[in-house]
Formats: C-alpha cells, structure tokens, sequence
C-alpha cells in the first residue's frame, strides 16, 4: 500500500485510552511492497474479469486439467500419509512430511476424511474457480492485504487487537453505526490512516460461498478475507478464534473467504484448495484448524507434481 515499508511479524501494540494519546494499532498484513505500489488487481485478474482454473490462485497449483482419474494416483495412501504426519518427534526425518501433498494427506487422514475423494476434488476446476472467484471479489473490495475483515459493512485490516475487533462487533450489535462519531478515539485513529485501516463500506460483502460458523442469516457477520500461508493470519487465529467461537450463533456469524496471495506465499493457493476440498467431506473448519495451527510443518515445502 504506497510506499510503506512491510510491517513486522511482532504483535500490534495495545493502546490504552485513558493513559496514552490517540495512536493507531500498528496493522499487521501481508502484502509484498511492490503489491503496495501498484493496483492489486493488475497481479491477480487477466483483461478478462472472470478465469477459471488455477492460473490465479497459485503458480504451482497441482491439478488443473480437472481430470480426476489422474489425480487420484499421485496422492500417497492415507497409510503413508498418515505416518509422514503422525510419527513419533523423535524420529526427525520420518516425523516431518518430506513435501506439500505428502502433508496435506497426513491432516485428511487424521480428520477422518476419504483419501480418494479429496484427491478427485484436488483435480476439480469448479474448486479452484471458487477460490478464484474469492480473490477476485476481495480485490473488487479494495482488499490489499490479509487479514482484512468485514464485520458487516464495516471494513477493519490486519490482526488488530482484540478490544478494537470486539469494539466494532459490540457496535454492530447495538445498532451498526453509520458515520465514525459512533466509535472510540483508537477506531477514528485507524480510520485515519493512509491508507484507511477501518471504515465504513457502501454494503456488506456477498459471502454466499463463504465457509461459515453460526447463523448465516444472524444480525452481525464477521467476514474474513485470509490466506492460509499469511503469520498474521494465523497470528489473528491463534489469539482471536477461540473468543470469537464463543459468540457465535444466532447473532454473530463467522464467514471465511480465500484470498491467498500468492507472490508471497507460494503454498496458500494449494492450502486454500485443501481446505475447500475438506468443505466438500464437511470438515472444512477442522481443516482450518490444522493449516493455521501446523502452518510452521507445510509453509515451506515443496509441491510434488505428478
């Protein structure tokens, strides 16, 4: 975004009201600086709006051709996979799976999950167009960094501590403000920024396709647009989900949205398709789950074509 540097991995500072001067949260995102530079859309659409298939979503995705058949007999038994995932920490080289796939198959072996069908739906080009369709529709939204959340119409980016997200949801609840006299000096702060980090949006989000937790149709939706490879997704994760959880149900939804940014992170794009194939077995959120908690295991390997 502009010519800011890239933040830190370290967490935001929190900001207390009553005893320091107005300063915004630092906003921890991932985005390369030449993405900051330049639209994010020129990276991630073609002159044609609308692309099937995995050209977007990653460059090293590993089916493409949609062919099932083929799919299914590159990907390890659950057996194999199961041990590359599952084996004992003292035995190093065997404990560790030795590339992407290899890994992947260890959590759908331990979710339970068919090792066939989640290879089939690997090889689905309507999968990966869903994942496409997500990126598109993020960056539609001015999206330029993950995590960006939308709670309602209200648009907050980055893993923000948890009084600034909890603010934003306690207003909806009340009665979804409409201009910024409705929120604490830290929110205005964030609004302020340049870029904004916090505002106000036209409409909410179409999370139609979206992966949800509570009532689809409850009065607050706390759609996240995140990348399964980003830290500061998973730094939102590991500090925010269990709390979130807890809220959840008929007033408070939780909505996931693919936006892998590839030029990062190369394995987001195939994380994003594992865990909509997981959808697909009905354990998407366990899946989710294990891509954030083990993001440390399968962010740097490497993926094994056929």
């Amino acid at each position: 975004m502009n010519d800011e540097p890239v933040n830190s991995e370290a967490p935001p500072p929190v900001v207390d009201e009553a005893e320091s001067p107005v300063v915004a949260p630092a906003p921890p995102f991932d985005l390369p600086p030449d993405l900051r530079r330049r639209p994010l859309w020129t990276y991630f659409l073609t002159p044609i709006a609308v692309v099937l298939g995995a050209s977007i979503i990653a460059g090293a995705v590993w089916y493409t051709n949609g062919d099932d058949k083929t799919a299914s007999t590159v990907v390890h038994t659950g057996q194999a996979a199961a041990a590359e995932s599952t084996a004992p920490v003292n035995s190093a080289n065997a404990s560790k799976p030795q590339d992407l796939l290899a890994a992947f198959n260890g959590y759908v072996s331990q979710l339970g999950m068919d090792q066939g069908k989640f290879a089939a739906c690997l090889g689905n080009k309507d999968v990966a167009a869903l994942v496409n369709r997500q990126l598109q529709r993020g960056a539609a939204l001015g999206i330029t960094g993950t995590p960006t959340f939308f709670i309602n119409n209200k648009m907050l980016v980055g893993a923000q501590p948890a009084q600034i997200f909890d603010e934003i949801v306690q207003a909806e609840l009340k009665g979804s403000p409409t201009t910024l006299d409705g929120y604490s000096a830290n929110v205005k702060a964030l609004a302020q920024q340049t870029p904004p980090y916090f505002q106000i949006v036209g409409k909410k989000p179409d999370v139609s396709d979206a992966q949800f937790q509570g009532n689809p149709n409850a009065k607050v939706v706390i759609a996240e647009f995140s990348d399964f490879q980003c830290p500061f997704c998973k730094q939102w994760t590991d500090q925010n989900i269990a709390r979130v959880r807890q809220e959840l149900g008929d007033s408070v939804a939780f909505a996931f949205l693919n936006f892998p940014i590839t030029q990062i992170h190369a394995n987001a794009g195939n994380a994003a398709l594992a865990a909509q194939c997981a959808a697909e077995q009905g354990k998407f959120w366990p899946m989710h789950d294990l891509l954030f908690g083990r993001q440390a295991e399968w962010a740097n390997l490497q993926a094994r074509n056929p």
